[in-house]
């Protein structure tokens, strides 16, 4: 089982006071600004599909997606 080297708190500090709806380039501007996060938060981002996210619920659920086709089980997801 792969284990994710970022943190909830990396995850925590990219996410935090977004406003949507949200593009996904002003998501990875915003994450981009965000100083001190694990590369692999950037790495995640970076394969993210849609161009725009209607809410937060939303764009967790594609990162999710993301950490479980990469093998992560759902009980080590850091968000």
């Amino acid at each position: 089982m792969v284990q994710p080297s970022a943190e909830p708190q990396d995850w925590e500090r990219t996410l935090e006071g977004l406003h949507f709806p949200l593009s996904l380039v002003e998501f990875m501007k915003r994450a981009r600004e965000v100083g001190g996060v694990d590369s692999e938060v950037h790495g995640v981002i970076g394969r993210l599909q849609r161009d725009s996210y209607d809410s937060l619920d939303q764009l967790t659920q594609e990162i999710r997606e993301i950490y479980a086709a990469d093998g992560v089980a759902a009980d080590k997801l850091p968000l």
